[in-house]
């Protein structure tokens, strides 16, 4: 049986074997889709944040952030999981709003092009 020491050595070691393949941005073509021609539209890299705190000014929770290609994740949900994801601490205002449309927008999505369906009419 694994002792507590163990345990969690073996669990960062895999932490790091999955944020490097799955969590690490690189910009492709698909990061400059819409008009964002010289900025990644899924805005990285991130701005390097020591410490998690909240911002009075924007009334926003800004979470820590060490490596600006990197989305911010979940460790348990990294490992067990195996997959990527993007935490976001969305509390209400304009953040709330866009993942409420952005949501809408992908759980939406028609597999039919928008000129296949003008030719069926």
């Amino acid at each position: 049986m694994l002792e507590w020491k163990e345990w969690d050595i073996i669990f960062q070691s895999e932490v790091q074997k999955c944020g490097e393949a799955l969590q690490r941005h690189e910009c492709r073509d698909v990061c400059h889709k819409y008009g964002n021609e010289g900025r990644c539209r899924f805005l990285f890299p991130h701005d390097l944040i020591q410490s998690s705190h909240f911002d009075v000014k924007t009334q926003s929770v800004n979470l820590q952030c060490l490596d600006p290609t990197v989305n911010y994740f979940n460790p348990n949900i990294l490992v067990f999981c195996r997959h990527n994801h993007d935490i976001k601490c969305i509390l209400s205002g304009k953040a709330a709003k866009s993942a409420m449309f952005y949501i809408i927008d992908y759980i939406t999505k028609m597999d039919m092009k928008t000129y296949e369906m003008l030719s069926l009419l």
